[in-house]
């Protein structure tokens, strides 16, 4: 039994061996054109928070090494700790370039010098040169009087001597740099991939992003940015300010940006049933008569709300593995209605308040329709038999078989069902509706609300942790 995803295993040999989201073709696309682009390069991945990205960059990356194309892994969010990110960022190109180096003695000599220059930078410091070379996008004029003001209490002639040393220190890094990788690269790029840059610290992210593009301009080099741009602006504008262009503060630093394409998410849906193995759980359960369609159910169900509400690919992992959960503590020929396990599950999460009085008694089902309502367009709701069959359910699990009068609900669907004027379509939705309401749960049998806000509420003892973007 398997209750939440492990992270992806990329074979060396077989990088795409258990991608479920089929990213091989963009991938062997953007390695083609990498291979053909001029150099120096930043291409930005541009994709919102649990979207896949960093899964995407990893395959890439090993991809790469497998066409033996050298390249590096830069998790920013994990070194952002450090007070400057260059001496962070060199630090694991060290780690990771002794592989690319192996015995190259030309090339071992050549990063050793670019190492050196590296440190002289980072030992000096370099905002002022580095800042000011963002000139258009942040006040260029003020930066420079600011650090005339910094050198004002030093002799002047101390603050131009340290001005010209960082000057040096950089041109000394540059030609050391483009030296390695001529002698190690084998006349390939040399692909950097930088993971989380947006979520690491303002500062941390702006400097790292402007060291990238300052220092690291060099032929030869592309570097491949998984970032979510939208929150990495927000990052700009804390440092900068709210009134700076941070489109076209990064515009600066970017060349082009490559949009993931959406997956297909009722097939990954699909492959994380097998993941999870819930495919095995309901299993037995398909010999008892009322409950063979209930895998069906919810996984139609599930994939129905993912789609329209545009979860990204973390949270329907999330909701699956809360789900796999709740369904587990369940007997084999327990009804657990799925599909409205499922709905109650998502609308506690986003509509928590209407949730709150569906199942405490405050309020009848209408509120909760209206949701679905909502979620489902008009124009492909009574063509969605899933749509009608959680429609039924919130209906049935709110009536009472010993009172007096229906719901309204209930007969609204009742008229649509005698008015043969009415479009085949919406009359059919009403239909099943109407027959899920009379029969959720076969002969004698209703829905007993009461036990399904009880399996959703023992759900909020479980907390999912999850670091990767």
């Amino acid at each position: 039994m398997k209750l939440k995803l492990n992270p992806i295993q990329i074979e060396p040999s077989d990088p795409f061996k258990y991608d479920l989201l089929g990213r091989k073709e963009e991938i062997v696309n953007l390695s083609l054109l990498v291979s053909n682009v001029n150099s120096p390069a930043v291409i930005a991945i541009d994709s919102r928070w649990g979207t896949g990205k960093t899964t995407f960059i990893r395959l890439w990356e090993q991809h790469l090494k497998e066409d033996n194309s050298p390249s590096l892994y830069f998790n920013a969010w994990e070194t952002d700790f450090s007070d400057d990110p260059l001496v962070s960022f060199l630090g694991e190109m060290n780690e990771g370039l002794k592989t690319l180096i192996g015995a190259n003695e030309k090339a071992n000599e050549a990063w050793e010098k670019t190492k050196a220059a590296g440190k002289q930078i980072a030992k000096r410091g370099i905002p002022a040169l580095v800042r000011i070379g963002t000139a258009g996008i942040v006040d260029a004029d003020k930066l420079i009087e600011d650090e005339m003001m910094k050198a004002a209490g030093s002799l002047a002639g101390d603050a131009l001597d340290n001005y010209l040393q960082q000057k040096q220190a950089i041109y000394e890094f540059h030609a050391a740099l483009t030296n390695f990788i001529e002698k190690s690269a084998d006349g390939k790029p040399l692909v950097i991939f930088v993971d989380e840059l947006d979520r690491c610290r303002p500062n941390y992210a702006i400097e790292l992003l402007e060291r990238i593009k300052h220092l690291f301009n060099t032929e030869g080099l592309i570097f491949v940015l998984a970032l979510d741009k939208e929150q990495l602006g927000h990052s700009i504008e804390a440092v900068y300010g709210n009134g700076i262009d941070s489109v076209g503060y990064l515009r600066r630093f970017i060349d082009f940006e490559y949009q993931l394409k959406q997956p297909d998410k009722a097939s990954y849906i699909d492959s994380l049933f097998s993941a999870l193995q819930i495919d095995k759980f309901f299993q037995p359960r398909k010999k008892y008569g009322e409950l063979r369609h209930d895998e069906d159910h919810l996984k139609n169900v599930f994939s129905m709300l993912a789609t329209n509400l545009r979860l990204s690919l973390r949270e329907i992992e999330q909701f699956l593995a809360s789900i796999n959960i709740a369904i587990r503590a369940a007997k084999e020929n327990e009804y657990i209605f799925p599909a409205l396990l499922v709905f109650l599950l998502i609308s506690k999460h986003f509509k928590s308040d209407a949730y709150q009085r569906y199942v405490s008694g405050e309020g009848d089902e209408s509120e909760l329709i209206n949701y679905l309502y909502d979620i489902v367009p008009e124009r492909n709701r009574d063509e969605s038999f899933e749509c009608a069959l959680v429609e039924g359910f919130l209906i049935a699990a709110k009536n009472d078989r010993f009172q007096k009068a229906e719901s309204p609900t209930i007969l609204r669907h009742k008229e649509i069902l005698q008015n043969d004027e009415l479009d085949y379509k919406e009359r059919q939705y009403s239909e099943t509706v109407v027959n899920v309401v009379n029969r959720p749960a076969g002969v004698g049998h209703g829905v007993n609300l009461n036990r399904l806000k009880d399996r959703i509420d023992w759900l909020s003892r479980f907390e999912f942790f999850d670091v990767e973007g």
